[in-house]
């Protein structure tokens, strides 16, 4: 092999070394941006992800929420009114007959007010039999109207053999309480000034 070949040689060997140092470095830069773009791939995909697992989660959500909307709404229609607690005594009186109970007495108490409710509780007594205080009891419980039983004691009634028990009882009517309205501002309140009109420019200028 002359030298002129070996020159030839090593000046292509040189050459092809140089081009792959250079398509290395000017490639370099690429593979970092690709690099990058992958890392943002994949932190987008959880991103998308994470969407779509919130966007389940909202409608989800949503059902309940009607679902509960509904059971409100019908929980709403079966409280009592306040023309209904204020015909309280007198249902409970019609119940006590049917059941074959004697009403003798009720006084009414001092409604208890709650957040979303108003409980109007009444007090009464009865002479009943033990069968007959549990089917008043059972009338109640099916009353069309949301009532409640509550303190119900009761003491042996000596002699009375057509009423052989004493009863006291509380009955409560709830009312539902709707959502108040926002007070009204005060009629000395300052309110806020009107916007100036703007000026309309002379035609001539």
């Amino acid at each position: 092999m002359n030298s002129q070949l070996q020159k030839q040689i090593l000046i292509g060997g040189i050459s092809g070394l140089l081009i792959l140092v250079l398509v290395y470095f000017l490639l370099g830069g690429k593979r970092d941006d690709l690099a990058s773009l992958r890392t943002a791939n994949v932190a987008l995909k959880a991103d998308v992800d994470r969407g779509y697992a919130l966007k389940d989660i909202y409608e989800k959500l949503k059902a309940e929420v009607a679902d509960q909307e509904k059971v409100i709404e019908e929980l709403i229609r079966i409280m009592p009114t306040d023309a209904d607690r204020g015909e309280l005594p007198y249902r409970i009186k019609k119940l006590a007959d049917a059941a074959g109970i004697e009403q003798v007495s009720f006084s009414l108490m001092a409604p208890v007010e709650k957040e979303y409710y108003t409980e109007y509780p009444v007090q009464f007594a009865f002479r009943a039999g033990y069968h007959t205080l549990g089917q008043f009891t059972s009338l109640v419980s099916g009353f069309g109207k949301i009532i409640n039983i509550t303190d119900l004691s009761m003491t042996r009634a000596v002699g009375n053999p057509l009423y052989p028990l004493n009863a006291s009882c509380k009955i409560s009517a709830f009312v539902y309480n709707p959502a108040k309205p926002a007070p009204a501002p005060a009629a000395g309140a300052p309110r806020p000034a009107a916007a100036a009109p703007a000026q309309k420019k002379d035609q001539g200028d």
